[in-house]
């Protein structure tokens, strides 16, 4: 495994798979590693979570630098854990998120039949996927249900509502989780 120290990121490349460099040394067991970028709120729960394991992560806040030229917070954390603890933590990190998407799909399930979509984004549907008015809904619940991933894009501004986002071999579904309403519908 070799390691990059511009991005403190291990690999098994010859190039840094973040900035492309070739200047990689072997890693170490002290080398702190790139494992996520997450939101800073997830973060400090990620953090505790990985403690509990014994596990000590290191948070850096990373975000564009627009927020900075604000004198805002950075909105996102990048995560780094010792290099001798990294498979451990890509392993919890995996499991959480599998569960996290599985609580997902389940609250759509029960939901699915709430579904709604704007006349605007509906007509337009019915357009390009060549459907009747009546077949998009019930193809939309199928999509939603059948997606290839599924996972929370973030809390809608002054709401307690979520964005989630649903993957599907083609397209990318987004829908407000408090009112069931897709608000987009994107080519991947």
């Amino acid at each position: 495994m070799k390691y990059c120290e511009n991005c403190s990121c291990a690999t098994n490349d010859s190039r840094c798979p973040l900035c492309g460099s070739k200047k990689l040394r072997p890693v170490k067991d002290d080398d702190y590693c790139l494992v996520t970028e997450c939101k800073k709120s997830q973060a400090a729960q990620r953090k505790e979570d990985l403690a509990r394991y014994g596990i000590q992560a290191i948070g850096v806040p990373y975000g564009d630098g627009f927020r900075s030229q604000l004198a805002l917070p950075l909105e996102n954390e990048r995560l780094y854990v010792p290099y001798a603890q990294l498979h451990k933590t890509l392993e919890l990190l995996h499991a959480w998120e599998k569960e996290e998407e599985k609580i997902l799909r389940t609250y759509l399930l029960q939901h699915a039949k709430s579904l709604s979509i704007s006349p605007k984004l509906a007509k337009r549907l019915i357009r390009k996927l060549r459907l009747t008015e009546e077949e998009l809904i019930p193809y939309l619940r199928e999509a939603l249900t059948s997606a290839d991933k599924v996972y929370d894009g973030g809390a809608l501004s002054n709401s307690s509502a979520h964005l989630y986002l649903c993957r599907l071999p083609k397209y990318v579904i987004t829908l407000n989780s408090e009112t069931m309403e897709i608000v987009a519908v994107d080519r991947r």
